[in-house]
């Protein structure tokens, strides 16, 4: 008798509550279902520390080649022959590796590569952020619109933001242990970047006499504009990522008809609470779930991403004619500078007098670092669904090319030259490394902490 009394006993209105966040989120009304988007594609330690090595290797790789390349190019061409030439190359080798892969791996056997991943408009609208962030990033670091000595150092603003745009947009759970090693990581960042940020006399190595050889032939309005266009560039960077965060989750082949947002009820605490808690909700499941995600292919998302940035390039050729920002004062003239560009690149550069002297060398060796960069940055998204955890791995470079940038320095014409010398960027650099490294750490172990629980949670109301 009293076990039946205890089963007639009703809730009152605070226990009702504090049941409810036990459970992590009411299921008393059967409309309310609710898939949490945690997901993982399948994938062991081994992928997944090589893709990290290989996003890491190819950024400090393009952060060191790219400036030397600008450089480079400057003394014959354009920042635009730049992008004409090795858009159309990156995506032709692009499209000889995904060729090349459907030969190779059967999980490419039965995919249609001719299919776009994507439906067009979002393809359209992730090339438009894309080529609006090259655009402004190339011609900001162009003949140092923006100062040279802060162009690297402004680099770790992407990290902010990336974490900003998870607060206001993501609808993945990162958790307060994420959030706390995501800090961390910027915390390393900004001491790294510190002294270069400062020292206006140093650029990559390179000791100006006068603050003009840092400045350029360039006002002091110019600068503040293309300052702000050049974080612009960087903003949305992050803003890509977040973007593509979206459109590379796992997909499954059936997925329940009936799942709607969560109500108003299902709070941050809530969802913080759900993330971090180590013990599981009981789940009850009354419909077919298929929970093996549909594979995805970083290679043929960045082909196809280069094809429509391509087309973009070509609707765009007005950029480079417009007064203030193409390197020519006329249109023919910067014609001229666009060909030149072009053609330094087939140039073997072996005289020491000739204006595309290293062009071909470095754009071999960006051509390299960005596919890797490109294919590593968009395999470790799928694999870490989360942009912040993706760009602060990318971050990592900016402490390791301070430490670069002490042992070799970059002259105004591009050369790359051996120069150890003890400075306080190497200082700062030695101290904000291994913050960065720790921070990355944590963000890796609480990667493998949330793939070791179920990939996917259902509320649903059982029938009775």
């Amino acid at each position: 008798m009293e076990d039946d009394h205890e089963e007639l006993l009703q809730y009152t209105d605070d226990e009702s509550v504090s049941e409810a966040e036990d459970n992590c989120y009411p299921i008393d009304k059967p409309q309310d279902r609710y898939l949490l988007p945690i997901t993982f594609f399948p994938h062991s330690k081994s992928d997944f520390f090589f893709t990290l090595a290989l996003l890491i290797l190819s950024s400090i790789s393009l952060l060191i080649v790219l400036p030397l390349y600008i450089n480079a190019i400057n003394l014959g061409g354009n920042v635009y022959s730049l992008t004409v030439f090795n858009v159309p190359f990156s995506t032709i080798i692009l499209s000889v590796v995904l060729i090349t892969m459907s030969f190779l791996s059967s999980k490419f056997k039965n995919k249609d590569l001719l299919s776009m991943p994507v439906h067009f408009w979002k393809l359209l609208q992730l090339s438009c952020v894309y080529l609006s962030c090259a655009y402004l990033y190339l011609y900001g670091s162009d003949r140092n619109r923006v100062l040279c000595h802060l162009q690297d150092p402004i680099k770790g603003i992407v990290l902010v933001f990336a974490l900003l745009y998870y607060f206001f947009f993501c609808r993945n759970l990162m958790g307060l242990h994420r959030i706390f090693s995501t800090t961390t990581v910027i915390v390393g960042l900004f001491i790294a970047v510190d002294y270069g940020l400062c020292d206006e006399f140093v650029c990559r190595g390179f000791d100006r006499i006068k603050l003009a050889d840092d400045a350029g032939p360039w006002s002091w309005r110019t600068h503040s504009i293309w300052t702000a266009l050049y974080i612009l560039s960087l903003i949305l960077f992050a803003a890509l990522f977040t973007l593509l965060d979206r459109h590379l989750a796992p997909e499954y082949e059936v997925m329940p008809t009936n799942i709607i947002s969560p109500s108003f009820l299902n709070t941050i605490s809530r969802q913080i609470t759900a993330s971090t808690s180590n013990e599981e909700p009981e789940c009850q499941d009354n419909e077919p779930f298929n929970e093996a995600p549909m594979q995805k292919s970083a290679v043929h998302f960045a082909f196809w991403l280069h094809i429509f940035v391509w087309v973009l390039i070509m609707f765009t050729f007005w950029i480079d004619f417009i007064p203030g920002i193409g390197k020519g004062d006329t249109i023919s003239e910067s014609l001229n500078y666009t060909i030149q560009g072009i053609m330094c690149h087939f140039s073997h550069g072996l005289d020491n007098n000739s204006v595309c002297k290293n062009v071909l060398w470095y754009s071999l060796a960006f051509q390299l670092s960005y596919v890797t960069f490109v294919i590593s940055a968009l395999k470790f998204l799928m694999l870490s669904q989360s942009a912040v955890f993706t760009i602060a791995s990318t971050s990592f470079a900016l402490p390791v090319i301070g430490l670069w940038w002490t042992l070799f320095y970059a002259s105004p014409s591009g050369a790359l030259v051996w120069s150890p010398k003890i400075r306080g960027e190497f200082v700062c650099s030695v101290i904000g490394l291994p913050i960065v490294s720790i921070g990355l750490g944590l963000l890796c172990k609480a990667h493998f902490e949330d793939v070791r629980r179920p990939r996917s949670v259902l509320w649903r109301h059982q029938d009775a």
